[in-house]
């Protein structure tokens, strides 16, 4: 059954899915946009990987652009990644995926740890690309902006795009056939900035050595969506902050009350 931080979070994703299949039918201009660069009345937020890389493709820094990533850098700074794990459809469909694909299959031990490199590298290299190609390729190659600009665009042009369409068609047989959750956990510059933005003082599980009693397979290193054990991940490991290891924990060693990383666990 599922614990109190895992319905919400549920019910949040539904909610944020369900915002932007709707949005071609609301017809409203204070609401537009996907998770890339979306307008909420007045105010445009923009996703900080995608900004970064319209910067580098630009060499200009446009006012609106750095005003509207402001505010998501801050919710990552305070939060964690809560816009991959709370947010994001292409999270929420990845996660259904997972969920029958491994069909409880153990992760490996200090799985978190295979994809800090290529996190990083990946980041590296489409911001590069961004700059040498001229073209903001973390906005436009980002799970998370094709499939929530994909109904837009399927609505306005009464046809699925063939780029937006194909893209996630790939991404779908990267889900079913590579490793479990590789795109998400390693190779979107949206999640890959949101995890670079995390910092000692983001809120985060907070672990209680005293209080574990779990075996080398805790449910909570195996109940993560990502593959990380919170006993020892380091703050830099990706943590979502979707609280689902703190759900799985038996013995409450584990609390989602913190804003700081303990300072039991490695740096």
């Amino acid at each position: 059954m599922a614990g109190r931080w895992s319905r919400w979070r549920r019910a949040t994703q539904v909610i944020a899915a369900l915002v932007y299949v709707g949005l071609p039918f609301v017809g409203e201009p204070w609401l537009a946009g996907s998770l890339a660069a979306l307008r909420v009345g007045r105010v445009d937020l923009v996703e900080p990987a995608g900004a970064l890389s319209a910067v580098l493709a630009s060499g200009a820094i446009p006012r609106a652009l750095l005003l509207g990533s402001l505010p998501v850098v801050a919710l990552g700074l305070l939060l964690g990644p809560v816009y991959c794990s709370w947010i994001c459809p292409w999270g929420f469909l990845s996660e259904g995926i997972d969920r029958l694909r491994a069909r409880g299959a153990r992760w490996p031990d200090r799985a978190w740890e295979a994809v800090r490199r290529p996190r990083v590298v990946a980041l590296v290299l489409v911001l590069f690309s961004s700059a040498l190609l001229g073209a903001p390729l973390a906005a436009l190659l980002a799970p998370p902006r094709l499939v929530t600009a994909l109904p837009v665009e399927a609505w306005s042009g009464r046809v699925v795009p063939w780029f937006t369409g194909g893209l996630l068609l790939a991404f779908l047989g990267l889900e079913l056939l590579g490793p479990r959750r590789l795109l998400c956990r390693a190779l979107c510059p949206a999640g890959a900035m949101a995890a670079v933005l995390r910092r000692r003082f983001t809120w985060s599980p907070r672990f209680f050595a005293n209080q574990c009693r779990c075996p080398d397979a805790p449910a909570c290193h195996q109940g993560c969506p990502w593959g990380i054990d919170p006993r020892v991940a380091s703050f830099r490991d990706g943590c979502t902050s979707c609280m689902a290891c703190v759900d799985r924990c038996p013995p409450g060693a584990l609390s989602g009350r913190s804003r700081a990383y303990p300072r039991g666990l490695q740096a």
